[in-house]
């Protein structure tokens, strides 16, 4: 069995976010409907040839259809199984034959506003910008390597395709609902920015603009202003008399008694 071994790079249009994109990789029926070749699927057990670490993983067969010469079409049944990953998504195809396919998918690249990673070179991926990865490894026989690599990468055009339509759909219904709910868009990221509301909600009151008064400090502080500034021979206050008293003794001055 003949070993092939590639990768392509797909970069997504500005205004496409990282969330979007991860929600459509861990929707194993929604990757599974965007390829082109699919025709038919369903849940399934995992099957003997499952390795210990595939068999927790989610099975599904799968009915493709595929040319074999110009103008003489057919269909295959094989087993396939996905498993999600913090960055993306990993395929396992058990197709007849003895074709082998092995697919990861990996989100890649930085959104503007966040810090820009070091890019992998050798593989064409964009400096700035999400980007989408496949990481492909075919076994097969080789007399029929190029016929199934073709047929590969000309499904995962159409499915990258669709996919970076959709979510630009997505992105923009999710735009539109949140200026009917009167919060603002930055466009500069896909992360929204919850900006405040066009109009303040009335139930703030006036906390929002103007700060909270303290009335009942101000309340002391009138009052000891009061003490102080009415006191008269009979509401003279003991602490102050006592300084006075101090006062004139330190002045050698002596009050007679009345």
């Amino acid at each position: 069995m003949a070993k092939t071994i590639f990768t392509t790079i797909t970069p997504l249009p500005a205004g496409v976010s990282r969330e979007t994109v991860l929600e459509t990789l861990h929707s194993h029926i929604e990757m599974i409907d965007l390829n082109p070749t699919h025709t038919e699927r369903h849940r399934i057990n995992p099957p003997p040839e499952a390795t210990p670490e595939e068999y927790h993983c989610t099975w599904y067969q799968i009915t493709d259809k595929i040319s074999y010469l110009p103008g003489i079409k057919g269909s295959v049944s094989f087993k396939t199984c996905f498993h999600d990953l913090a960055n993306g998504m990993q395929n396992h195809v058990y197709a007849p034959m003895g074709l082998d396919i092995k697919e990861k998918w990996t989100l890649g690249g930085n959104l503007p506003g966040e810090p820009v990673q070091p890019a992998e070179i050798g593989i064409g991926a964009p400096i700035q910008g999400l980007y989408l990865r496949e990481d492909i490894e075919i076994k097969c026989n080789f007399m029929v390597t190029r016929f199934v690599k073709k047929q590969l990468k000309d499904a995962l055009a159409t499915l990258v395709a669709r996919l970076v339509v959709k979510t630009q759909l997505q992105e923009a219904g999710h735009r539109n609902q949140l200026l009917q709910q009167g919060y603002e868009y930055s466009p500069q990221s896909p992360h929204f920015s919850l900006s405040a509301p066009l109009s303040p909600p009335l139930s703030a009151g006036l906390d929002m603009q103007f700060p909270r008064h303290n009335f009942k400090q101000q309340q002391n502080r009138f009052s000891t202003q009061t003490a102080v500034s009415e006191m008269d021979g009979s509401q003279k206050s003991p602490g102050l008399g006592r300084q006075s008293s101090q006062a004139a003794h330190s002045q050698g001055i002596v009050e007679l008694p009345t």
